[in-house]
């Protein structure tokens, strides 16, 4: 399944969970700023991000995995956006790879973010979703 497959589940999955109708939307922070495609927004309710990259990188020809840095670097930029993101909605980032997830949180746990980050993994396969914590 494609990484865009992947996120319409979750999208779809999260939506049914919380009674929402989040879709994927382009905003402009603080009105002339800069934009950002939020996978999840229903005004006055929800605003956030899903991930589906993996905490490690598929392994080479040798079998080894190195860190997906790449992966790492756009869930931690999409902590960033929520944020930056200025409005009252309750943020959450939805993660597929429950490493992803639990390393992410443990990186970010103890900062002071201005709004509290609820950190979910979804488990595909039992159409699950498990809040790894809130930042």
């Amino acid at each position: 399944m494609t990484a865009l497959k992947i996120e319409e589940q979750v999208r779809s999955e999260f939506n049914k969970r919380e009674k929402t109708s989040a879709k994927k939307e382009t905003l402009t922070l603080g009105g002339s700023g800069p934009s950002h495609e939020f996978d999840l927004y229903e005004k006055d309710k929800l605003i956030g991000g899903v991930s589906t990259s993996p905490w490690l990188n598929k392994p080479n020809g040798a079998g080894k995995r190195s860190n997906n840095t790449g992966g790492q670097d756009r869930a931690s930029a999409e902590l960033l956006w929520l944020s930056l993101w200025q409005g009252q909605e309750r943020r959450v980032h939805i993660l597929t790879d429950k490493e992803m997830a639990s390393r992410i949180f443990r990186k970010y746990q103890g900062a002071v973010f201005p709004n509290r980050i609820e950190i979910y993994h979804f488990d595909a396969q039992s159409v699950a979703f498990h809040l790894i914590g809130t930042l």
